[in-house]
């Protein structure tokens, strides 16, 4: 059998003399990505913190992680040697597919294992797990879902009606409706993967970096938008002082803030500046946030420049009021370019978010990518406008929903509908050559050079090219 930690992350923290029968041989997964899809490896690795959760309530079993990100061996091959009891998967809608296939493959081993899935896409469309190789799908109060379900196999107890998760009952998959996650209850996570193994995770530049939450929900009602439905509809906040009690127990510099929206009120944000100078902590944050709250609270954001945000990620969506008022954006054009002055003006990396819509004509393209270059936008990732399901727009348009189960698909870059004006390869053709214009700007330079020096410009120019290239290639091959 293979030894523990030979092959994936182990951790044991059991009593010498406890007795075997009351833990369980665990495996926990996160998917890798699959071969079709976009990956950002080279410069986004975050640290997998649905998997530090995970240790932190399960920590009483012998637990074995696989990271897909940064490890892509095969949990079959895994599962095979470890002869695990439960498997757990935390999923995002592009590994749907490759966790149905491996939860089919993992039910044909000589040990078949209890198969468990979680995560953000659970939480949202659980039905599209419900297979007969799955035994149990967790949409709200995860963590202690799977805490409870645990406790039965321990004690040999029934577990399949216990609430926020469903469980397959004569064939068919009864659901357990429970309340959403009240994050004053969650657990503190222990950051066990990235204390063990800090180079693997960074986010550019920004390296190593940890990742926490400080909220659940989103306050947005954006209808193209996944987190909206999150947490059932609803945003609910960490006690700040809980917050910083994680933040000064993480050793490395950097932390990336995952909440969909942290800048929810000025009274928030003032308490978490109060809170890092009371307590002293030395550490560079990246932040996700509006531009609206920017707009209106730039005394704010500079007190939060001085508490250690370095970076924010904003969705700028799109540069027409019309496109913004169709999607139910809380923002304006005028908003999305004060933004841009703001962060510039506080020397606060800014990472636009960009969307094209397949209905775009070949003006709508030139428009944005003027737009970049009189703005002199430094970061910027752009998707295509996507119909999610679970999603308000898929309500709205249910007939844009495709039938395929192509999950791999919605990496918010490949179509899901023709384009009205050009060809799809003319399509993908833009969304290349706007990926390129941020990368060769003067201000983007600079930027890499503060961190980087001329040989890491240089570096990361020829690997920004050449992803470049591999997502065409990869656009072009799996349409």
């Amino acid at each position: 059998m293979m030894e523990p930690g030979q092959n994936v992350d182990h951790a044991r923290d059991l009593p010498e003399k406890r007795d075997k029968e009351k833990w369980l041989r665990i495996l926990v997964c996160k998917p890798r990505l699959a071969i079709q899809t976009i990956r950002l490896n080279k410069f986004i690795r975050c640290e997998p913190l649905e998997l530090e959760y995970l240790y932190t309530v399960l920590k009483d079993h012998e637990l074995f992680f696989l990271d897909g990100i940064t490890d892509r061996r095969n949990p079959v091959r895994i599962a095979k040697k470890l002869k695990p009891q439960v498997v757990l998967f935390t999923t995002l809608i592009t590994t749907a597919t490759d966790v149905l296939k491996t939860a089919a493959a993992l039910k044909k081993l000589d040990h078949p294992p209890l198969i468990f899935i979680g995560g953000p896409h659970a939480e949202v469309v659980p039905e599209h797990f419900f297979t007969p190789d799955i035994d149990g799908v967790f949409f709200a109060n995860q963590l202690e879902g799977i805490v409870r379900v645990t406790d039965c196999i321990v004690r040999g107890e029934p577990y399949d009606s216990v609430a926020g998760a469903a469980f397959p009952v004569n064939g068919k998959f009864v659901i357990h409706p429970s309340p959403p996650v009240d994050p004053s209850k969650m657990p503190r996570p222990v950051h066990y993967l990235l204390e063990k193994s800090p180079a693997r995770y960074n986010i550019i530049y920004y390296k190593p970096c940890a990742a926490i939450k400080t909220s659940f929900g989103c306050t947005g009602k954006c209808t193209f938008c996944f987190c909206t439905e999150m947490n059932g509809g609803l945003f609910g906040a960490r006690p700040m002082e809980d917050v910083m009690d994680e933040i000064a127990e993480i050793s490395v510099p950097h932390i990336i803030i995952l909440d969909d929206n942290f800048f929810t009120s000025g009274k928030r944000m003032r308490e978490f500046c109060d809170l890092i100078e009371k307590r002293k902590i030395k550490k560079e944050f990246i932040a996700i946030g509006n531009a609206r709250f920017i707009v209106q609270n730039p005394d704010i954001m500079s007190d939060l420049r001085k508490a250690g945000v370095k970076a924010v990620m904003v969705g700028f969506e799109f540069i027409t009021e019309e496109e913004l008022t169709a999607i139910d954006k809380d923002s304006t054009p005028e908003d999305n370019n004060r933004v841009i002055d703001i962060c510039r003006d506080l020397d606060i990396d800014l990472f636009a978010l960009f969307m094209v819509n397949p209905d775009w004509q070949h003006s709508d393209f030139k428009k944005l990518a003027l737009y970049l270059r009189s703005h002199k936008v430094p970061f910027a990732l752009f998707s295509t406008l996507t119909v999610f399901p679970g999603t308000k727009l898929a309500r709205l348009h249910p007939e844009l929903l495709p039938t395929h189960t192509k999950f791999w698909r919605y990496d918010l870059l490949r179509l899901h509908q023709k384009p009205r004006h050009m060809s799809s390869t003319m399509f993908y053709l833009w969304l290349f050559y706007l990926y390129m214009i941020p990368g060769m700007q003067f201000t983007s330079i600079r930027k890499f050079r503060q961190r980087y020096g001329i040989t890491g410009v240089i570096r990361h120019s020829f690997t920004s090219f050449f992803m470049g290239l591999e997502y065409l290639v990869k656009l072009l091959i799996w349409k």
